[in-house]
């Protein structure tokens, strides 16, 4: 599929040259070229493909439940994947968008240190600032490179983990694992489906609800039961899609089932001394594991809210439910410190950055430093207190929990996205230069608005990562030195990815006449800044807070980045 993509869209590149030969474009219309329509149908078909290929990695990923390979279509509610999966399709086809069609803001960042690098990379950036075929040849190259790495299963794949990181927000799969781990350990049988159970065709005694739970009898009692609860709701026919898929195999299911009582009846009748008896609990076994899986998948597959998942689940006997998490504006304290040090130290290092590579003289300026930390935090600081505000409330009232999390991430990156344009609006209509002062308060929050995408990145990712330290339907982080460079490299690729979707608002930064600071200057010491306060962020978000146990909150660590 994607070899099939670039043979068209290379094909489309080599003709632009044939095609600008037959006619050129009139002078009025620059833009309307043979090698802009070539581009832009480079952009389209990768984003058609880039939809496909990214809906069928969403569905692709097998997860292990209960050692049964499962396809996580089932290990959440359809409302839920539905919007987990097109959340995945927005992220892939903005961030190809953005490497296809945006292509020019990173030239843009290249050409600072145009004269440092070498001639090949050079000619190629010169290339790039036209609309030549060779350059749109490259592009077609990088887009299906791109659309091939939507297709490759691998753990070094970035995208592949944006995709496994939406799936554990609807709780693929920890939560399937967490009630198929319940039923296995602590299924409690309730007394009326005790009733109906014994005596009947099974052939079970209230006793064997209640022996050792390691026994065949135990396990075997309990198999009959989830195949009980099961059967009406089988048959009521409202959900034949899932019973009827072939990873579920539930008619393989309940031929097992029939042949396993067989087997039981029989081994009962010879008693205990039986000496297939090993045989017959792995069997047992085997079974009562296939049977949690399918009532796990079930259950989440059913209840699209936690409320009413966790209510239903108690009725078929395991608690799932989890324990509230600690009050969230205990660590703001956290980020803004980080806020602060993050973008000191970033204005500071690409200041110096820019005067080496380009031969000025080292100019350091703690006042302008400062400038620049109190308008980081009228962006950040703001969103990243009301969204800590609002989950506090929430959690106060009740309602957040009928949530999944990304349900709360979503709203997450509304709020931030537009609260932190606010704050900076307000602060630049203030106290910024006499350009923005003039300017009509809405007029100048539409302007700002391109900014948004700062704290709406960065209020997700500590969402996320506080939930995983305060919530227990989260994977826990592993905090050990092995995982060390792997965190580390996570918080440099986020902060890479904040920086290249914020590139359009950076790069059109302007200066101002009386400012010490050219227009190259201040773009590119805004670009590292911008780069430091997304890293900083997310190593207070990896770093700053330890789970604690069951009955104590997540606690502070010593050092933000120890």
């Amino acid at each position: 599929m994607v070899r099939a993509l670039l043979s068209g869209i290379s094909l489309l590149v080599v003709c632009a040259p044939a095609l600008a030969q037959q006619g050129e474009p009139a002078a009025d219309m620059p833009s309307l070229s043979v090698p802009w329509f070539a581009h832009l149908a480079i952009t389209l078909i990768g984003m058609v493909f880039a939809v496909r290929l990214a809906l069928e990695a969403f569905a692709r990923r097998s997860v292990s439940l209960a050692d049964i390979p499962t396809v996580p279509r089932y290990l959440t509610s359809p409302q839920q994947y539905r919007l987990g999966s097109w959340m995945f399709v927005i992220f892939a086809c903005g961030f190809f968008l953005l490497l296809v069609y945006e292509h020019r803001q990173v030239v843009e960042v290249a050409a600072v240190f145009q004269k440092e690098l070498p001639e090949v990379i050079r000619d190629w950036l010169e290339a790039a600032k036209g609309e030549s075929p060779s350059y749109l040849l490259i592009i077609a190259g990088i887009g299906a490179i791109y659309l091939y790495l939507l297709t490759r299963e691998a753990q070094w794949n970035v995208l592949l983990m944006m995709r496994n990181t939406i799936q554990s927000w609807i709780s693929i799969p920890e939560l399937a694992r967490k009630i198929v781990a319940q039923i296995q350990l602590s299924l409690h049988v309730p007394p009326a489906a005790i009733a109906d159970l014994a005596g009947g065709a099974t052939g079970l005694s209230e006793q064997d609800f209640r022996k050792d739970r390691n026994t065949p009898d135990r396990q075997w009692a309990e198999t009959c039961y989830m195949k009980w609860w099961l059967t009406p709701r089988q048959e009521a026919g409202e959900d034949a899609t899932f019973f009827a898929d072939d990873s579920f195999g539930c008619e393989k299911l309940l031929r097992d089932f029939e042949e396993t009582s067989l087997v039981m009846r029989s081994w009962r009748s010879a008693g205990a001394a039986d000496p297939a008896i090993a045989r017959i609990a792995t069997g047992v076994k085997d079974l009562h594991k296939a049977f949690a899986r399918l009532v796990a998948c079930y259950l989440i597959y059913r209840n699209a809210s936690r409320d009413e998942l966790y209510a239903e689940a108690r009725e078929f006997g395991v608690d799932v439910s989890v324990p509230p998490p600690e009050n969230p504006l205990r660590y703001w304290i956290v980020y803004i410190i980080a806020l602060m040090a993050s973008v000191y130290l970033g204005v500071h290092i690409s200041a110096i950055t820019y005067d080496l590579f380009t031969g000025h003289e080292l100019g350091i300026e703690p006042d302008r430093a400062l400038r620049w930390v109190m308008f980081a935090l009228t962006i950040f600081g703001p969103a990243i207190i009301a969204i800590l505000l609002i989950r506090f409330v929430g959690q106060s009232l009740g309602t957040h929990f009928g949530q999944s999390h990304l349900i709360t991430y979503c709203w997450t990156f509304a709020v931030a996205f537009v609260t932190g344009p606010l704050g900076l609006t307000v602060a630049v209509h203030y106290f910024g230069a006499a350009s923005f002062q003039s300017k009509p308060v809405l007029q100048l929050f539409s302007e700002m608005l391109a900014w948004g995408f700062g704290p709406a990145l960065v209020c997700v990712y500590i969402s996320y990562y506080l939930d995983r330290q305060t919530w227990r339907d989260l994977p826990d982080i592993d905090h050990s030195y092995s995982t060390l460079a792997w965190r580390l490299l996570n918080c440099l690729g986020f902060a890479i990815v904040t920086v290249f979707l914020l590139l359009p608002p950076l790069l059109s930064i302007q200066a101002q006449p009386d400012a010490t600071w050219d227009a190259a200057k201040l773009r590119f010491v805004a670009t590292g800044t911008m780069f430091f306060v997304a890293f900083g962020m997310a190593l207070a978000a990896q770093f700053a807070l330890r789970k604690g146990t069951q009955t104590a909150g997540p606690v502070l660590a010593p050092q933000v980045n120890a």
